[in-house]
């Protein structure tokens, strides 16, 4: 597919998860009519239209604590927008990343008409694997980092198995490989996010730069810090709180109130150090990112800042594991934390014993209009209406036509 063929071009933007993708959704979001102004379109229509195209196509929505039927055309719906809208579109959510190559094929099917660009957004693999433990914790899963990265580490080879886990959606070599169906290593872009320690800003130059965006097209001042992390105490307390918890909080009501209330909006208040890389675990991970990078360069696809910015880099010599938290520092902000839940408690009862009234009112209007319904049923039995007394008259007549003449 070439642009001289006359068709539209859509940028796809399939992950990876923990590489920034939350962050350049949110730059895109938020400044829809300044890419409309320069020939780009952003296609959702709600907040979370995305999200809900991914898991529709990689058939993941219960999973999240979606009905299947409700997400069902959503990403039919974006892709028709997008045309209707003109323009270069643009798509983006890492949830796509992890398809499988049936639906990879279903997606492919769809986009077809367009001229397809792959951007795939890498970060090096020991920050991933920190962020990736802690997104397991606020979906539900209370393993300590050490469980988390045995079952990451087993036997792992240059080029470990996708077929489920970690590796399904974090294995940048086999994603090239399944999405070389949608599109050429030539339309192919891979952003590899800036090591630690460079400007937020460089990631979205990076990404602007594979989509054709001009830079300045994003105020950057006025992109909302989203999927804030939490610090190794505050993941630590989180897990805690899971296995006391247990299996009371069923989907979606997991997602709505520990992940998205208590873990992202009340536990980001507290401030303790991120967990960070052990260094036995870098040296695990390097010989999968030189593969990487190797798989990347012979491949010829297109990369845009430094591939050597994908290898690990171990923390500190000194800095503790992951799993090593002080006591003391797990209740940090914990009292404004309880406090907060204390109040929202407050509002929801409040608002049950208005709900409650309102039944109330509104049971004794409908018992009042059942009585009367009744009695209007009685009086119409007792009082025959004019159709029952014509109907008497007319029979009456009736036997009076039917005497025989002259009687």
């Amino acid at each position: 597919m070439t642009p001289d063929e006359g068709r539209q071009r859509l940028y796809f933007h399939i992950g990876l998860p923990k590489s920034g993708s939350t962050y350049l959704q949110a730059a895109l979001g938020n400044h829809r009519e300044a890419l409309k102004d320069r020939g780009f379109v952003y296609p959702y229509v709600r907040q979370e239209g995305m999200f809900l195209a991914a898991v529709e196509m990689v058939g993941s929505a219960r999973r999240w604590g979606q009905d299947p039927d409700d997400v069902a055309g959503t990403f039919a719906h974006l892709l028709r927008r997008g045309r209707r809208l003109g323009g270069t579109v643009v798509i983006s959510h890492e949830i796509f990343g992890s398809a499988g190559p049936n639906r990879i094929e279903a997606m492919r099917e769809q986009l077809e008409g367009f001229e397809v660009h792959l951007v795939v957004t890498a970060r090096d693999l020991g920050r991933t694997a920190t962020a990736e433990w802690q997104e397991q914790v606020k979906n539900g899963e209370a393993d300590t980092f050490a469980e988390f990265t045995a079952g990451l580490l087993d036997g792992l080879p240059e080029d470990p198995a996708d077929d489920a886990g970690f590796w399904r959606s974090q294995n940048l070599g086999r994603l090239l490989e399944r999405w070389s169906a949608v599109a050429p290593p030539e339309h192919t872009h891979v952003v590899p996010c800036p090591g630690p320690g460079a400007p937020k800003s460089q990631l979205w130059e990076r990404f602007a730069d594979a989509v054709g965006l001009p830079v300045d097209v994003v105020d950057l001042d006025r992109v909302p810090r989203s999927n804030e992390s939490l610090g190794t105490a505050q993941v630590a307390l989180l897990r805690e709180v899971l296995v006391e918890v247990g299996d009371r909080l069923p989907q979606p009501w997991h997602s709505r109130i520990a992940k998205r209330w208590f873990a992202q909006t009340l536990l980001t208040r507290g401030r303790s150090s991120k967990p960070a890389t052990p260094s036995e675990l870098a040296e695990c991970l390097t010989p999968v990112s030189r593969h990487w990078i190797d798989t990347v360069r012979a491949g010829g696809y297109q990369v845009h800042g430094d591939l050597d910015d994908l290898l690990p880099v171990a923390a500190p010599e000194g800095s503790p594991h992951p799993d090593d938290v002080d006591r003391l520092a797990q209740l940090d902000h914990l009292p404004e934390v309880l406090a907060e839940m204390l109040v929202r408690v407050r509002e929801v009862s409040a608002r049950a014993e208005g709900l409650d009234g309102d039944v109330a009112a509104l049971t004794t209007e409908r018992d009042a209009l059942a009585a009367e319904v009744a009695e209007l049923r009685a009086t119409t039995w007792r009082k025959p209406g004019p159709l029952v007394r014509w109907q008497g008259r007319v029979r009456e007549r009736g036997k009076g036509h039917s005497q025989e003449p002259g009687t």
